[in-house]
C-alpha cells in the first residue's frame, strides 16, 4: 500500500462548520477584520446570508449563526459587494467546501423576501493572517544586508517601540535611500537552529539536519530619516520584536493579509524543519519552516497536512514485521515560498508538531 493509501486509510474527517460570535454596530469591514484570523468571502451583487449559509453549510436555515459571527454586520438584510463576511475559523480551514451554484434570495430593506438565481462566479477563499508582516523566512544563503544598526537612541533601549530613532550604518554595496523604509532582522545560523534541537528525536532530527539553512528573524520596520557623518537615522515605524544592536535591514515589501487558499500537490511530500521561535514542538497558531520551496512547486496559500508514522503489529501470525501506519497530527497553510524552503502556519494540531514530522497533501 503506497503512503497515499495509507494515509487516506488512517484519516478521520471531523469538520465542524462553527459559526458563533457577537453582535456589534455597523463598522468599516476591512478594518474588522485587520486583527483576525479566519476564512473570509468577499460578498458580490446578488449575495444574501440565506444564500451563502445554502452555499458553505448546506443549509440556508443558519444564517442567523451567520449574521452572529459577523458583528459588522448591523442588519442582516442589508449586505453590500465588497463586504468582507467571516465564514469558518482557522482550525476550520478544511470544512469550507467550494460549493456549488446554488439559488441565493435577495431580501429587501422591508424585510420581504424574492428568489433570484445566482450564477456569478465564485470569489477564492481566502485566509487572513493578520501577523503576515512580522513572519520570517530561511534560506540556503543569508540575504546580503543594506546595512546594520550600531546604535539605539531612547528612554529604555531594552523596550524600543514605535517612533524611537535607531543609527544605521550603511553597507558599501547598498546606498540607503532617504524616505525609504527597511526591515530590521537578525539572523540565526545551521549551527546556531540545529544546537537548540537536541532533545528533538535523532531519527527525526536527521532528516532535515542537512536542509536546515539560515534563518532571517525579523525585528521591525524603520523608516530612514535623514544622513550624517557617514550614518543614517532612522525611525521605528513598525516594532514586531524587540530591536537589537547588529540586527541587519533589507528593503520593505508590503505583504497582504488575505492569503488566497489553494490545494496542495498530490505528489508533495516532505518534513518539518523547525519552528520559527525555536520551540521543539508547536502547534496551532505557531509558524514555522519546511523543507520544500518553490523550485519544488509549493506556493503560497497551499495546504498540507502533517503527519508521522506509528507502528502497529502486523495480524498476521507468520510474520514479525509491524506495519508502518501514518497518523495526522495537524495542518498547514503555506505563508511564504523560497527557493528551497518555505514558511508555513500551523491551522490545526492535535498534538505537537516537531523537526522530522512529515507532510503531503491529502485530497478532500
Amino acid at each position: 500500500m503506497d503512503i497515499k493509501a495509507k494515509l487516506r486509510y488512517a484519516a478521520v474527517l471531523t469538520l465542524v462548520f462553527l459559526l458563533s460570535s457577537g453582535v456589534s454596530g455597523l463598522a468599516d469591514t476591512t478594518k474588522q477584520v485587520a486583527s483576525e484570523t479566519g476564512v473570509y468571502y468577499t460578498v458580490k451583487k446578488g449575495d444574501t446570508l440565506w444564500g451563502l449559509s445554502q452555499k458553505f453549510s448546506d443549509n440556508p436555515y443558519t444564517w442567523p449563526d451567520l449574521w452572529s459571527k459577523n458583528g459588522q454586520l448591523a442588519n442582516p438584510h442589508l449586505i453590500y459587494p465588497g463586504q468582507k463576511i467571516k465564514l469558518v475559523h482557522r482550525s476550520d480551514l478544511d470544512a469550507l467546501g467550494t460549493g456549488d451554484s446554488s439559488h441565493a434570495m435577495a431580501v429587501d430593506e422591508a424585510g420581504a423576501v424574492e428568489a433570484a438565481a445566482i450564477a456569478d462566479k465564485e470569489e477564492p477563499r481566502t485566509y487572513h493572517y493578520s501577523k503576515i508582516e512580522r513572519v520570517g523566512f530561511m534560506k540556503k544563503e543569508p540575504v546580503t544586508p543594506h546595512g546594520t544598526v550600531f546604535k539605539l537612541k531612547g528612554t529604555d533601549q531594552l523596550m524600543l517601540g514605535e517612533g524611537d530613532i535607531i543609527y544605521i550604518k550603511a553597507s558599501e554595496e547598498t546606498p540607503l535611500v532617504i524616505g525609504a523604509r527597511y526591515v530590521t532582522y537578525r539572523t540565526i545560523t545551521p549551527r546556531q537552529i540545529t544546537a537548540r534541537l537536541l532533545d528533538v528525536n535523532r531519527k527525526k532530527l536527521n532528516r532535515v539536519r542537512k536542509e536546515i539553512g539560515t534563518q532571517h528573524y525579523l525585528s521591525g520596520v524603520v523608516e530612514i530619516m535623514g544622513e550624517r557623518d557617514g550614518f543614517f537615522i532612522a525611525r521605528i515605524t513598525d516594532s514586531y520584536r524587540s530591536i537589537k544592536l547588529d540586527d541587519k535591514i533589507m528593503p520593505y515589501k508590503k505583504r497582504s493579509r488575505d492569503i488566497p487558499i489553494l490545494d496542495g500537490l498530490e505528489s508533495m511530500e516532505g518534513e518539518i524543519i523547525t519552528a520559527e521561535e525555536g520551540e521543539t514542538t508547536f502547534g496551532q497558531d505557531m509558524v514555522g519552516f519546511i523543507n520544500r520551496g518553490v523550485s519544488d512547486g509549493i506556493a503560497k496559500g497551499q495546504t498540507y497536512t502533517v503527519f508521522y508514522y506509528e507502528t502497529k503489529k502486523a495480524d498476521d501470525a507468520l510474520t514479525d514485521k509491524g506495519l508502518m501506519v501514518p497518523v495526522n497530527i495537524g495542518k498547514f497553510i503555506v505563508l511564504d515560498a523560497q527557493d528551497e524552503t518555505a514558511t508555513v502556519l500551523v491551522t490545526d494540531s492535535t498534538q505537537g508538531l516537531s523537526p522530522g514530522d512529515h507532510f503531503t497533501y491529502l485530497k478532500k
